[in-house]
């Protein structure tokens, strides 16, 4: 390959090139949303309803997905949902946990507050081991107990009838609204201080989507590989990840907390000693790992739309008749009361 080609695929490539792209998109849909919004209390011009923001409401959406793995039928109002959270779960499983390495928004506002404390004090400070396990612990209950809840506790009629709620139509208005209450934002804060001094400590510890697809990461048939013969056990590797995983100790790097960021394969001076692998095989280069991540979730998508399951099969004027109704405000401010 020529070099000046390898050097522009190692920038485009960048994780957080790619990582800012989908929160700088993820932004605009949630603008496009408050639009969408101020058209339905009759203050702007229509403008259409953004889909993809329907992810800001997992756990909505999480019931709908259930209902549907225990035959309640694919949910034609908002199918974007179920899409997210499929394509998610495609992406985690496939590429160790690619969905939280290099698409989850959220999760890239947390890591930006972790490269701040990196870039300001050198590092991250890794907590004991014993904290360490036990608050990865509570994101695994958290994400068990929620599963459960959803696969054997909700009644399946009851799961299907949330689709129906109006509630369910404007959650997405719901938790923006929500996310400038005062409480929300002095949490926000605090999470923010602690990342950059802990790492992002929403995705590491309380997160149970990320709890989830770090299980299914584990299942992954591609994840980084290290020739023990060619290690120079230089600690770069290990010094470059922000997931406080050791790949110099490891054959495989099994963990969990992997997101498959691929830093550690590029930093690497060893040509062939940490490569990506599928099935042990088939090598992946670095900078196509997020190709291979974000093709595949653009496809999942592609298929959606084909299929005409991304929109809303609710009107414009379903969505504006439970604005007007006063279902946000009420719900928001009974969060705090």
């Amino acid at each position: 390959m020529p070099p000046r080609l390898h050097l522009w695929l190692q920038r485009l490539s960048n994780r957080w090139v790619i990582k800012t792209g989908f929160l700088l998109f993820f932004c605009s849909a949630v603008y496009q949303l408050l639009r969408f919004e101020q058209w339905a209390r009759g203050n702007g011009p229509y403008v259409r309803r953004p889909e993809i923001v329907g992810g800001l409401l997992p756990i909505g959406h999480f019931t709908s997905f259930f209902a549907w793995v225990r035959g309640g039928g694919w949910d034609t109002l908002l199918p974007a949902g179920l899409v997210i959270i499929i394509g998610a779960i495609t992406v985690s499983f496939a590429f160790k946990r690619g969905f939280c390495g290099w698409i989850c928004p959220v999760g890239t506002v947390w890591e930006a507050c972790a490269e701040l404390g990196r870039r300001l004090i050198g590092r991250n400070i890794k907590v004991f081991r014993w904290l360490d396990l036990l608050g990865r612990g509570v994101r695994y209950l958290l994400a068990a107990a929620f599963m459960l809840m959803l696969l054997m506790v909700v009644p399946l009629p009851e799961a299907v009838g949330f689709r129906e709620l109006p509630y369910m139509w404007v959650a997405d208005l719901k938790i923006i609204h929500l996310m400038a209450e005062p409480g929300w934002i002095a949490t926000a804060l605090v999470a923010a201080a602690l990342s950059v001094l802990f790492g992002p400590v929403w995705c590491r510890y309380l997160c149970p989507l990320g709890g989830l697809y770090s299980a299914v990461g584990v299942l992954s048939p591609a994840t980084v590989e290290r020739d023990a013969g060619a290690c120079i056990h230089c600690h770069r590797c290990s010094e470059v990840c922000h997931a406080f995983v050791e790949p110099e100790r490891t054959a495989r790097v099994w963990a969990p907390e992997c997101d498959g960021c691929m830093d550690c394969v590029r930093a690497c001076p060893v040509d062939g000693c940490l490569e990506a692998r599928a099935f042990s095989r088939v090598r992946i280069a670095a900078w196509m790992w997020p190709v291979l991540v974000v093709g595949s979730w653009l496809i999942i998508y592609g298929f959606a739309v084909a299929l005409g399951q991304w929109h809303s099969g609710l009107p414009p004027q379903a969505f504006k008749q439970a604005i007007e109704q006063g279902i946000i405000e009420q719900r928001t401010r009974g969060f705090f009361e």
